[in-house]
């Protein structure tokens, strides 16, 4: 009965032409589906490390000075949740996904709950996303896709978007010249028009750097076409007023001799 069974089966085999599968196939499918899932762990991380640079990129939480202007338009809570980066929460899940579906399918990824996995996976993007923002990954990436990819500034309520509105006094953008003898400033807005930026007036605040390539966020008003009084003159960021306070050093009292005659 076993030889009958045995024979079936290599008469099936021969008639299939059945042929065995390679070792390096298995080993090589398996460290396929381990490269899915570390790169789409990485993916995710820089999905995050952009997301948080989008949102503490807000006035609301960098810099008070001109939130009572924001806030003129719509509440606080108004302002927070339109400035949540859903895009790249929703690019941070679908890359979670993956590589929850790359681990699944290695040699010991059944062995494992789902919810464990998938936090795995978000720990561990969220750990690489705060490494990637100690050298500023999240702010190029965000920086680059606002100003050469249209379709991007209508998936985000970024900080741009509140400094892209010279008609209401606020104008941002990058530098392109800088005429100091003329206090003349030209710069090209986030929506890519070119300004020329009349300086004669201006309150330059500390540790603005008007040169090529900076971008900066400027308060005044409108006196002609793409022309702009300005009022104020700060750099995009205002990480240079955390810079630590400054200690004066006390020199160390000598010690007197004696010089008394007994």
């Amino acid at each position: 009965m076993l030889k009958d069974r045995s024979k079936s089966i290599l008469e099936e085999i021969e008639k299939r032409k059945v042929v065995p599968i390679p070792r390096w196939h298995f080993v090589l499918q398996q460290f396929g589906f381990w490269l899915l899932a570390a790169i789409s762990v990485i993916t995710g991380s820089i999905a995050m490390a952009t997301a948080i640079y989008v949102f503490i990129d807000n006035d609301f939480i960098e810099d008070h000075e001109y939130i009572h202007l924001f806030l003129a338009e719509r509440p606080l809570i108004a302002e927070i949740v339109a400035s949540i980066p859903y895009i790249w929460l929703a690019t941070l899940a679908l890359f979670t996904l993956v590589a929850y579906f790359g681990f699944r399918h290695t040699k010991t990824g059944y062995r494992y709950a789902t919810t464990k996995v998938i936090a795995g996976a978000l720990l561990a993007s969220l750990l690489l996303s705060v490494g990637f923002n100690t050298i500023d990954v999240g702010k190029y990436i965000h920086r680059f896709l606002i100003e050469n990819v249209h379709v991007y500034n209508k998936l985000v309520y970024a900080n741009e978007h509140r400094w892209t509105h010279a008609e209401k006094g606020l104008l941002g953008g990058k530098v392109i010249q800088y005429q100091k003898d003329k206090q003349l400033l030209v710069i090209r807005d986030f929506n890519k028009n070119i300004w020329q930026i009349d300086m004669t007036s201006t309150e330059v605040r500390p540790g603005t750097r008007l040169v090529p390539g900076k971008h900066v966020k400027i308060t005044g008003v409108v006196v002609a076409t793409q022309t702009f009084k300005a009022y104020t003159i700060q750099g995009w960021s205002k990480r240079y007023r955390k810079r630590p306070v400054q200690v004066p050093k006390i020199a160390p009292i000598k010690a007197v001799k004696d010089t008394l005659v007994p």
